[in-house]
């Protein structure tokens, strides 16, 4: 599997252990209150790899591994993952050209829509936890090959 994308899962997964699968935003916790099932993420290429999300009446498990019986599975490509938590890509654009495939209850692709929209915005905070999104996040895209793309340069040579 990619290895920036397994960091992620893996500092996840150990999240939603720590905190027992409870969500620490009150509105999101609100907003997940009654929501069960399970989600399935299956990375495809030759880096790919599967993990799911179990919702269990607000509370969140990260797990390595796909279930059978899920609600829904996204398929994407680990590069588009990346893409889009560093903002190179966005979740609607990713839908709209097949690069984010949802099979299943199309709810479930919403809240994956939402969870990517949040990380990446968790990277404009200001403060500890901007810092530490931010952190995290370069590093993942580091390790895992990515490198982001330079819009400094296309936003001047569309501007002159």
């Amino acid at each position: 599997m990619n290895s920036g994308v397994q960091m992620l899962m893996r500092l996840g997964s150990l999240a939603t252990r720590v905190g027992q699968g409870r969500v620490a935003d009150e509105r999101a916790r609100a907003e997940m209150r009654g929501l069960s099932g399970v989600l399935n993420l299956e990375f495809t290429g030759p880096d790919g790899g599967g993990w799911h999300v179990a919702f269990d009446d607000g509370k969140v498990a990260l797990r390595p591994g796909l279930v059978p019986d899920a609600r829904a599975t996204i398929k994407l490509k680990p590069e588009d993952y990346l893409a889009m938590l560093a903002g190179d890509l966005s979740y609607s654009v990713a839908r709209m050209t097949g690069r984010v495939r949802v099979s299943g209850d199309g709810h479930f692709g919403i809240i994956f829509g939402a969870f990517v929209e949040n990380t990446r915005a968790a990277q404009s905070i200001k403060g500890l936890r901007g810092a530490i999104a931010r952190a995290v996040i370069g590093r993942a895209l580091r390790k895992g090959g990515y490198v982001k793309r330079d819009t400094s340069r296309h936003d001047k040579e569309h501007t002159t």
